[in-house]
Formats: structure tokens, C-alpha cells, sequence
């Protein structure tokens, strides 16, 4: 019998051509690439860049053989994740974003996670925190702790990955696509089978600044109404405690919606924005009834006067492509 990759990184694609290619060589070029251990799949959602990522895809498929990729018949959208991990071979597939840029040991780094974790198998979750956190021990947690470790950043295809244990099936029920969180709901599902997973702390990548890249694709409604839609039925059956979805609902406005209002409002250049599109607004109305609102707005007004004057303002920005 074929002996199985011990790690498949699985990259969605669509129309991203040099993004694709940055994010490819960052892999290929790390010794342990070339083992029997890992795999790249490379899933096409049907790029409609002139063929550029098909032939880029098809470029290093046929250099590497342990490069495998597929173009979609049709845009399948986000049901371009599960089935980008429906695809592959390995133990321990991990999703990965096409802009991402791992760093040099990355491979080795998730292998060996892989190997340490592979008899218990919990869920493992690669946060990629701003600095790596060397003394902050990653054990074992239940789903409650493990959603007031990640908070948002839970709506992130690169710190993802599942077993190949959770991998039957895949395609079948595709729950959550609709709500462009398919991964949250995955999370959630597989918590309530196993509530064991474990936040892992290196920093392993970085990430390219996509050129233009429409800032306010919904935001409000997929990384707030639809986040929350799905953390819900965990408080109901005490998964999660309803303190922590509030932790969780509060970091949201503080940590990552913070950041996209900035960018809307100063329209800073480098993205595209959508025109009568009062994104602030809709995000305010969110959380005005809120007990720290009024600190918001202060906290808020500091933020974009930093902002103004140039001055680097420590808020986080979520991912989740």
C-alpha cells in the first residue's frame, strides 16, 4: 500500500496568480519539501486571469511530484475549502491561503506537530501570532478555552487543518459555505465529536498585500451576523460559555473591525471600496447598545488621529482569505 503524506498543505486558489507563485516557492524550498512526508494540493476555483494560474499550477505540478493540481468545472466558492482537503493524501491537512509566505523550518515545524499529535488527535490550530511566543505552552483545551484563545482569528483558512480521520465524506455536507464560514462551522462540528484542541503559538508565515483588494465585502454581515450565528448553538449546549461568546463579541470590535473602519473612512490607497457604502455606520449600529460603546468612540477617535498623523497603531486585522 502507498505510504500516505504525514502533511498536506491544501491552497484554494482563484485568480491569483503571483500571489500562487510567491507562496508556492516559499514551500518548495525548504528541505523537508522534498521527503515523502508532505504534500501541496493546488485547488482552482476557476481563475479567470487568462490562464495564468492554471499554467502556474500546472507549472509546479509537473516539476514536483508531490505537487497535485485541479481546476474546478465551475466557481464553487467557498466550498472550494472542504474541497480543496477532500483532495489530498496526507495525515494532517492544513488549509493555507495562496498569499501566504511561509517561513524558512515551517515544514519541519508542522511535521513535527503532526508527529506529536497524530495517536490523540486533537484539533490543532496555527495561530501565526504578530511574534513568536516561545514560553507560551499549547496544551490541551476544551472548546470554550480554545474559542477564548483564538477568538476571531477562528474565521481564518491558515491556521485550519483536520485529520484525515475527519476527512470522510467531505463533500457531502457542506453546511456553513452559505454563511462564508465554512471552516467555523467545521470547527464546531468536530468539537462536538472530540472537544479537544490544541493552539499552536509559532509565528510561521507571513502574508503578501493583495493589490487592490475590495475592503468592504461584507464584512459586518460574514465576520459578525454569520460568526456569531454559528458560535450560538455551542452556547445553547454549553460548549461555550455565553461570557466567552461576549469576550469574543467585544474583540471583534476592539481587535479587527477597528482596523477595515480606519481603512473605509481615511480611504487609505492601496484597496478598492465600494461606493454608498456607509461601512462604519453599519458596524456602529452593531454594537451601540453595547456597555463599552461610548469607550469605543473614544478608543476609536485616538485610533484615527494616530492613523492621520502616520503614527503605527497596534490593531489587529482578522483573516480569513
Amino acid at each position: 500500500m502507498e505510504k500516505k503524506p504525514l502533511l498536506s498543505i491544501c491552497i484554494p486558489t482563484w485568480s491569483r496568480s503571483e500571489c500562487l507563485r510567491v507562496c508556492l516557492e516559499s514551500l518548495v524550498g525548504q528541505p523537508e519539501f522534498l521527503t515523502e512526508e508532505v504534500e501541496i494540493i493546488i485547488s482552482d476555483n476557476v481563475s479567470w486571469d487568462e490562464g495564468a494560474t492554471e499554467a502556474i499550477g500546472k507549472q509546479y505540478s509537473e516539476k514536483y511530484e508531490n505537487i497535485n493540481y485541479f481546476r474546478n468545472a465551475e466557481n464553487i466558492e467557498d466550498r472550494n475549502f472542504p474541497m480543496a482537503l477532500s483532495r489530498a493524501n496526507g495525515i494532517l491537512r492544513k488549509l493555507s491561503n495562496d498569499s501566504i509566505v511561509y517561513r524558512p523550518g515551517t515544514i519541519s515545524y508542522m511535521c513535527d506537530i503532526a508527529r506529536k499529535y497524530m495517536d490523540e488527535k486533537p484539533h490543532l490550530f496555527f495561530l501565526n501570532p504578530k511574534r513568536d511566543q516561545p514560553d507560551r505552552r499549547s496544551k490541551v483545551l476544551d472548546f470554550d478555552h480554545f474559542m477564548r484563545r483564538v477568538s476571531f482569528n477562528a474565521t481564518w483558512i491558515g491556521a485550519f487543518t483536520v485529520w484525515d480521520t475527519e476527512c470522510q465524506d467531505l463533500m457531502e455536507d457542506l453546511s456553513g459555505c452559505d454563511l462564508k464560514l465554512w471552516q467555523v462551522w467545521k470547527l464546531c462540528r468536530m468539537y462536538e465529536k472530540r472537544n479537544r484542541g490544541v493552539v499552536l503559538y509559532r509565528r510561521f508565515a507571513d502574508l503578501q498585500q493583495l493589490k487592490n483588494k475590495l475592503l468592504t465585502y461584507n464584512q459586518d454581515q460574514v465576520f459578525y451576523t454569520n460568526f456569531m450565528t454559528l458560535l450560538r448553538p455551542s452556547v445553547e449546549s454549553g460548549m461555550l460559555r455565553a461570557s466567552s461568546l461576549e469576550k469574543i463579541e467585544k474583540e471583534l470590535l476592539f481587535d479587527f473591525f477597528t482596523r477595515w473602519m480606519l481603512l473605509w473612512e481615511l480611504q487609505i490607497p492601496g484597496y478598492t471600496y465600494t461606493a454608498n457604502d456607509n461601512f462604519k455606520q453599519r458596524v456602529l449600529d452593531i454594537y451601540k447598545d453595547k456597555p463599552y460603546y461610548r469607550f469605543f468612540l473614544l478608543y476609536y477617535r485616538m485610533m484615527k488621529y494616530l492613523t492621520e498623523r502616520g503614527v503605527p497603531v497596534m490593531v489587529r486585522g482578522g483573516k480569513k482569505r
